[in-house]
């Protein structure tokens, strides 16, 4: 059994219409749900035992604030290219290519790939999908390389408007 925590990036800030998307920050509520979100899972007690992100600036610093919660090293964050614009395939490929070492993964990243894989591999909607949302998945693969459309339930989901 593996455990896959899904996590879309905080809000991130639009005021600069010429930067790149990639190099987008987070605005100030990404700056206060980011770690808020993370505060949440510290209080459920939850253990990653990797954290894989986009290299986009936003979803890394996401990754980070939500990895100082948690006690988790930011040094530890592996950045996975392929995350940013992927489709639901590609972060297939991401998550089969994990070691089987790793019994607790959160993956950080970007709609529509993150919600969309959060259906793909449970079945089950969630209403919205917002920025810093969270949906932890337990799945029935006793391997990563073995998760597969329909291999997981949605065990927790939270979003900042939530915790509100």
């Amino acid at each position: 059994m593996r455990l896959l925590t899904l996590i879309r990036h905080a809000k991130s800030s639009w005021n600069d219409i010429g930067m790149a998307d990639f190099d987008r920050p987070l605005n100030s509520r990404g700056l206060l749900n980011a770690p808020a979100m993370g505060s949440v899972l510290r209080e459920e007690k939850v253990n990653f035992d990797l954290i894989v992100s986009s290299p986009a600036l936003r979803a890394m610093t996401t990754a980070q604030l939500i990895a100082d919660q948690i006690d988790y090293p930011r040094a530890s964050i592996r950045e996975e290219a392929a995350i940013y614009e992927s489709t639901v395939n590609t972060l297939l490929d991401v998550i089969h290519s994990l070691g089987d070492g790793y019994g607790s993964v959160a993956l950080v990243g970007h709609n529509p790939g993150i919600s969309g894989l959060t259906y793909f591999l449970s079945n089950q909607s969630v209403s919205s999908f917002p920025t810093c949302a969270v949906a932890a998945l337990e799945l029935s693969a006793d391997h990563w390389k073995d998760v597969s459309s329909k291999s997981g339930n949605i065990i927790r989901y939270n979003h900042p408007a939530k915790e509100h």
